[in-house]
């Protein structure tokens, strides 16, 4: 058996998009879940038939929006014991689905645990009223409690909860109910993450009218600190930037991501990843998208198997930057002798000026041969990783260049067709639209 793989399904309909969202989602009162089922085992069954995909497990599956928790728990039923009876999933396989708060019941919950789904992330984003209307949230914070008391008895036991920081109106006391709250729930997984306003949204465009005014960086920061205390001071273990588990309840779907792990992406606007895939002693790798509209996605899917908008072959220096980009991203860093095993090239022959300085100034540390962002280096993450954007390697290690092909001609690509910044972004993140 060949290596194994994870498998991500977007579902991008919503019943309104919040304002702060640049995901490929879209509100709609009526969800075509029929014709887009289909289109994702068209799809699915297209892909297992390739010989990248074939005679490989699958051990995560992420279910993303969009709100998949929309979908009727027949449509995610249907869905999971196809790709069941088609391929082998593995027996400890991780079913993640995430839901927003408001849309779900004690029947469909248990409908979808009985499907398969062993996972739950729910988006409450926050307990204040003020903040959730902010934000365009369609949930009011009773709505968030409600949905962990169903999931769990429905049988859940792995629960993930996502949360906002950073945002305007929300006061530091804000945030500290928030964490009470949430430690009262006591999920087995918090996802946190800074508001960015992100171009294209409402919440940007506001800004840009001066409608509102965006926090300090002060603030933030005091924030980021205060909720990264709480949960580790309450057995919650900090393992990615953005992420705290319980022992033994990390995501395991997106670990796969942030240790570049093969994931094949389904549904409109979704993306893949296979490695090693490339006719060279060099081989890196190549990601694609799917086109964005929904309308589109699915008259592609089932006429023609895929719906492939865009697709390239990483380069070498790609490949390298990203290595070290997902790696920063985990708590336990980017392992050096594993980057040169892949590479033939040592970290500091690639980024020495860049180590060096980030060393000097307290931003990473190096500790058993994994370098790590300390704590400064933490709450400037983005930063940091910026560093490493350009390594410098010579002309002979860069005999793979990008290759990109529309294939799709006659149609202009969607702007979501794009991985932006070259990243595999918004894929399973765990952000509830």
């Amino acid at each position: 058996m060949s290596k194994p793989f994870s498998l991500y399904i977007h579902i991008p309909f919503c019943l309104h998009k919040c304002s702060y969202c640049n995901f490929n989602s879209y509100a709609t009162a009526q969800i075509p879940e029929r014709d887009y089922v289909a289109g994702l085992l068209s799809e699915f069954d297209y892909y297992i038939s390739q010989p990248e995909w074939q005679n490989r497990a699958i051990n995560t599956i992420y279910l993303g929006g969009g709100t998949p928790s929309l979908f009727s728990a027949a449509a995610i039923t249907k869905l999971l014991t196809q790709i069941f009876k088609t391929t082998v999933v593995d027996d400890l396989v991780e079913i993640s689905l995430e839901a927003n708060p408001g849309t779900v019941t004690y029947d469909r919950l248990l409908g979808y645990h009985e499907a398969g789904v062993n996972r739950l992330s729910l988006g409450a984003q926050s307990f204040s009223v003020k903040v959730l209307a902010f934000l365009g949230r369609i949930h009011a914070p009773h709505h968030v409690e409600e949905a962990v008391a169903f999931a769990k008895s429905a049988g859940f036991n792995n629960i993930s909860m996502d949360l906002i920081y950073g945002a305007p109106q929300q006061s530091l006391a804000d945030l500290q109910y928030d964490l009470k709250e949430v430690l009262r729930l006591a999920p087995a997984h918090v996802s946190a993450y800074s508001l960015s306003l992100e171009k294209g949204t409402r919440l940007y465009k506001a800004w840009r009218k001066n409608l509102f005014s965006v926090p300090r960086d002060g603030q933030v920061i005091r924030q980021s600190h205060e909720l990264v205390t709480v949960l580790e001071d309450n057995g919650y273990q900090r393992y990615e930037i953005s992420n705290f588990a319980r022992p033994h309840r990390e995501a395991r779907h997106n670990q796969a991501y942030w240790s570049g792990g093969d994931y094949l992406g389904l549904g409109a606007g979704a993306h893949s990843y296979l490695a090693d895939t490339l006719p060279t002693p060099k081989r890196l790798g190549q990601r694609w998208s799917n086109v964005c509209d929904p309308a589109k996605y699915m008259e592609q899917a089932t006429s023609r198997g895929q719906a492939v908008a865009f697709k390239e072959a990483l380069s070498i220096k790609e490949a390298i930057f990203e290595f070290f980009f997902l790696g920063l991203r985990k708590i336990t860093g980017v392992d050096l002798e594993e980057f040169e095993q892949r590479f033939g090239i040592t970290a500091d022959r690639v980024y020495g000026n860049a180590i060096s300085l980030l060393n000097r100034g307290g931003f990473i540390k190096i500790e058993e041969n994994r370098l790590k962002l300390s704590s400064k280096g933490l709450l400037v993450a983005d930063s940091v990783m910026e560093s490493f954007a350009a390594p410098k390697v010579n002309s002979a290690e860069l005999s793979l260049k990008p290759t990109r092909q529309t294939l799709s001609p006659a149609e202009p690509v969607d702007a979501c067709g794009l991985p932006q910044a070259k990243l595999p972004q918004a894929i399973g993140a765990e952000w509830k639209l």
